[in-house]
């Protein structure tokens, strides 16, 4: 495992991050007062729900703990928000919520080299979100939140695209109606515009690291059972629109049943799932038309009893057509992590070992596994290059806590492509480079280090250096200079 040290980011890429902070710093300063500090909350304070920042959806926090509390005498300014009852009961209540996060970025020769007009640059990226939740007694409510994304400054390709720009629009907009069914079981029918979020995310999840996470239109009933939550659902992806309002396409479909829950037997969980796309038009290596794909898969995770010892199984086939071409295709991944006995450091080692089909040959039948709709920066490297098709990927990698609060790691990615007659592919399922001119597999290696800070119970802090060796396929199919990429950001989130 190589290490690379942090080179000292240029000036433009300083000067975007300064603007950034020095906005959030702004409204922390002016806006509100300072939050009460994660590591030092009282133990008298009412137990709140975690922030679900990330790939989480502010849309599962139950803030209903803070019913009955007098929220005037608690520590942290934002309880007045969190549960605001309109009715005097108590029964009808509203939570708002929401985000603000700058980031600074700089590339250095983006896509090896291979962008215009400029192969390295530094920009700032910002996004704000706020959300309202409206419950009307316990078996009906109404979750909507706001968006605004913008990039100042981004000159490499793409420039702003709807990756990163969406200036005002609607992310989450759905009603929930709770039947019960016993005292252990209930089934929920959502409907409207939503964040799909299932299992481990590598096939479906909104991406939020990204400045635009993903939201699909559509309707899911989410039942509960011993332990089990099961939810078929159908939706159709949301197009981003810059400017006017995001709408969903009929072109595109994704439906299917999601199951999640503990085995019993064992103490392991296990995901199920039956997922199925339904494209107007689809390209895989030279084949072209509709696609109908079917997707079956399966996971499962767990501790292995009092070793310090974890592990996670997934794998899918899939299977159907693409115009005239069958589909035959799968994808598998396993993960063993230890976790040293230093209670103070929580040191975590793990290896990691990720597998997706790829085609024999040009035209007829298709052997790429589409990884459908993933939360890529998860998985498979942060620079966001390769994506989960055609490849084969051992990885491995250390995660560190030397203070509290502060997480540091550190990952190894190496990649080979695993049919030398198909593209690499990247985390969006575009051709990242093509099949032609060569049968070299293997194509680079990639590094990344992470350090996250949480300074308080609303603000956390992040930085990360990722640095890409290109390998033999990547130098006979184009330019092929290793790029680096520098990030730094700071969000606030109530």
């Amino acid at each position: 495992m190589r290490f690379f040290s942090l080179a000292a980011p240029p000036r433009h890429l300083g000067l975007a991050v300064v603007v950034g902070v020095a906005l959030v710093l702004s409204f922390l300063i002016h806006g509100v007062p300072l939050a009460w500090a994660q590591a030092g909350q009282p133990s008298n304070e009412p137990k709140r729900p975690a922030y679900q920042i990330g790939s989480a959806g502010r849309f599962n926090e139950d803030w209903s703990v803070l019913r009955g509390v007098d929220l005037d005498t608690t520590d942290d300014f934002w309880d007045r928000l969190k549960f605001i009852p309109l009715t005097s009961d108590q029964n009808v209540w509203l939570t708002i919520g929401g985000q603000a996060r700058e980031r600074g970025e700089y590339f250095r020769q983006y896509l090896f080299g291979n962008s215009e007009p400029k192969q390295s640059d530094g920009y700032l990226l910002s996004r704000y979100r706020l959300s309202a939740d409206l419950h009307l007694t316990r078996y009906f409510r109404m979750f909507a939140e706001g968006r605004s994304a913008f990039a100042l400054d981004r000159d490499l390709a793409g420039g702003r695209t709807t990756s990163y720009v969406d200036e005002v629009d609607l992310m989450n907009g759905f009603a929930d109606v709770m039947i019960p069914l016993g005292q252990q079981a209930s089934v929920t029918l959502r409907g409207g515009r939503q964040e799909l979020i299932f299992g481990s995310q590598r096939l479906v999840g909104p991406g939020d690291f990204t400045q635009v996470p993903r939201a699909f239109e559509g309707g899911a009933a989410i039942g509960q059972i011993a332990g089990w939550t099961i939810t078929p659902f159908w939706a159709q992806p949301v197009v981003v629109d810059k400017y006017r309002f995001n709408q969903s396409t009929s072109d595109q479909e994704l439906f299917g049943v999601f199951g999640t829950g503990p085995l019993h037997v064992v103490a392991v969980n296990l995901d199920l799932y039956w997922l199925d796309a339904n494209n107007k038009t689809a390209t895989f290596n030279g084949t072209v038309g509709r696609e109908h794909r079917h997707t079956l898969g399966g996971r499962v995770w767990g501790k292995i009893g009092a070793t310090g010892l974890d592990f996670e199984v997934e794998g899918a086939a899939q299977f159907g057509t693409v115009g005239r071409g069958d589909v035959a295709a799968s994808m598998f991944t396993t993960v063993l992590g230890y976790t040293l006995p230093v209670p103070r450091l929580s040191p975590r080692v793990y290896l990691e070992f990720d597998y997706a089909s790829g085609d024999d040959r040009p035209g007829g039948n298709v052997g790429t596994f589409n990884p459908l709709y993933p939360n890529g920066h998860s998985y498979l490297g942060y620079i966001d290059y390769i994506g989960r098709q055609n490849l084969i990927s051992p990885n491995a990698g250390v995660s560190v806590s030397p203070i509290r609060d502060l997480t540091l790691s550190l990952q190894q990615y190496f990649f080979w492509r695993a049919s030398d007659h198909d593209a690499i592919y990247n985390k969006s399922g575009g051709v990242l480079r093509p099949a032609t001119g060569t049968t070299a597999r293997y194509v680079g290696a990639e590094t990344d280090v992470l350090a996250t800070y949480n300074l308080t119970h609303h603000i956390q802090g992040y930085a990360g250096y990722s640095h890409f060796s290109t390998g033999e396929f990547i130098e006979k199919t184009g330019k092929d200079k290793d790029s680096d990429f520098y990030y730094l950001a700071i969000q606030y989130t109530f």
